[in-house]
């Protein structure tokens, strides 16, 4: 103390040179201590690597099995698949061995020949038809598509004559009209896709062969599933309908109903005006109208009355994509 009093500077010198040594040591000490934690960690991964270098890479022999497995399951599933859109029995049958006609002149007479057939079923089955009908292909009624729409048109023809043919055996009363999608050459298929072209949009009026199907319906996936999409409207009872649908669940033709809109019919019964249900029967809660006024007393009803509808229908042709390229693996 005696010291310090007679030489300060000197003393406080001293004090501040300890404390520097101090805090050195202790310095020293903290990175000795952070140095052999990290060359311990250093080690332990060392000895990782070291073990997972002694091992068989991954994946291993049972894991290279099962995914072997379990690509051979989604192959044969996707066969399978394929195989089922080519349809099934004699229709899909005479659909694919079909030969494509080769000219416009060719296809021109092909549906002239349709138009005439299918007139006739229709007169057979019962079936009311407009005066000019050409069930969607009014727009080759003097000549036909381009060469490269043959293949898409013959196509559409095949399946409308299916599509009407198992209407008529559902025995509606009348056709309003079979409608199709607009056939797309190549190159505008291209420019649709890059956006360099608008869509072809059809009208959606009884006169017109076209219509486009609402996208949020369609079952069209871009790269992996198209479709070709038809409409029929036809006047007809609920059995009618019923069998209709039962005949395209039968998968003959790989078709998928997209829609079913129903609306009330004024259509005529064979022998007049369609008779109307009893007020106080179920038929005149559902489409009935008003029974006339008679000066005999009415005949007995049943307790429902079948009474017509106009029955919109849309379908869809399902094909899928093949991975080798963006356009559809044809069925046929």
């Amino acid at each position: 103390m005696a010291s310090f009093k007679s030489h300060p500077i000197f003393s406080s010198i001293l004090i501040a040179l300890g404390l520097v040594v101090a805090g050195e040591a202790w310095c020293i000490y903290d990175r000795t201590v952070a140095s052999k934690k990290s060359a311990a960690v250093l080690n332990k991964k060392r000895a990782e690597l070291v073990a997972l270098q002694s091992v068989n890479p991954f994946p291993s022999d049972e894991n290279k099995a099962a995914v072997e497995a379990d690509l051979h399951r989604t192959e044969v599933a996707l066969a399978t698949m394929r195989e089922e859109l080519k349809g099934r029995g004699p229709t899909a049958e005479k659909m694919r061995n079909a030969k494509v006609p080769a000219e416009p002149t060719d296809i021109f007479f092909d549906l002239a020949n349709f138009v005439e057939k299918t007139r006739e079923k229709a007169q057979q089955a019962g079936v009311k038809l407009k005066a000019d009908e050409r069930f969607g292909f009014s727009a080759y009624a003097s000549a036909g598509p381009d060469r490269e729409l043959i293949p898409l048109v013959f196509r559409q023809r095949q399946v409308a004559e299916y599509l009407l043919e198992a209407l008529f055996d559902a025995h509606p009363r009348e056709l309003g009209f079979l409608q199709r999608e607009q056939p797309l050459t190549k190159a505008q298929e291209a420019a649709q896709a890059a956006g360099q072209a608008p869509a072809q949009h059809g009208t959606t009026g009884p006169d017109s062969d076209l219509f486009d199907i609402d996208p949020r319906i369609s079952a069209r996936v871009p790269g992996f599933v198209a479709a070709n999409a038809f409409r029929l409207n036809f006047i007809g009872d609920t059995e009618s309908l019923r069998n209709f649908l039962n005949k395209l669940a039968t998968f003959e033709l790989p078709l998928v109903v997209r829609s079913v809109e129903v609306e009330p019919s004024v259509a005529s019964t064979a022998g007049g005006a369609q008779a109307a249900p009893d007020s106080g029967s179920l038929g005149a809660l559902f489409g009935g109208a008003p029974a006339p006024a008679a000066s005999e007393p009415a005949p007995s009803k049943p307790l429902v009355e079948k009474v017509l509808s106009k029955f919109t229908v849309t379908v869809e042709l399902i094909d899928l994509v093949s991975a080798t390229t963006t356009e559809a693996t044809p069925t046929s």
